[in-house]
């Protein structure tokens, strides 16, 4: 499967940057990236932000690097967050290695399996409560909880892997049911109807 293969890819970098990530953040279990179906993303989502991505920056916060993410709020599948309001947060990790300029390089740049991000691009992100230590955030599942909305149809990282299994069946329309054995994007209006359903928040 496209998640399990991804597992297998970590650099020696980005096993120390998961490790120290995952002694920051009380989301430890979250971060060995156990396959998460769409019910348990919402369970474990403080808030369901569709929206665009504006800004994307990176620095550092008494020593730990951080990139900071600045979303337009679309809507908030949860309720919290109000409609046209921005809500940023910081992820652990650099946007990419950065030289300190002493012929050094910082290599603490996002882990492979975190979720990445671009300006300009429309996601549906399932954040995860803010670590209570040092107030980073991401996406539950970690790439598994953020969403690429492209040409009206939406999907993860993982093609949706895993995304549609094993949920309740019994009250969706034909529509909802149908993108559940849809192999990779699905339509984004039947995908914000079905987790609508499921947050009992009509969208």
């Amino acid at each position: 499967m496209k998640l399990r293969r991804s597992l297998t890819k970590l650099s020696c970098a980005s096993i120390f940057a998961l490790g120290t990530a995952m002694a920051l953040s009380p989301a430890a279990n979250a971060m060995k990236l156990k396959q998460q179906n769409l019910q348990e993303m919402m369970t474990e989502s403080q808030s369901i932000i569709s929206g665009r991505v504006i800004k994307v920056t990176d620095g550092f916060d008494n020593n730990r690097p951080f990139t900071e993410i600045t979303i337009q709020v679309g809507s908030d599948a949860k309720g919290k967050l109000k409609e046209n309001s921005t809500y940023t947060f910081r992820q652990f990790g650099l946007i990419k290695p950065r030289s300190m300029g002493n012929g050094k390089v910082y290599l603490g740049a996002t882990p492979e399996g975190f979720s990445k991000w671009r300006e300009g691009e429309q996601v549906i992100a399932f954040m995860y409560k803010p670590a209570s230590i040092t107030g980073f955030q991401t996406t539950v599942g970690l790439a598994q909880g953020k969403f690429v909305v492209r040409n009206g149809k939406v999907e993860n990282r993982f093609a949706n892997d895993g995304v549609f299994e094993g949920l309740d069946t019994s009250k969706l329309t034909a529509e909802q049911q149908n993108i559940l054995t849809t192999p990779g994007a699905v339509d984004v209006g039947v995908f914000m109807d079905l987790v609508g359903k499921l947050t009992g928040v009509q969208q």
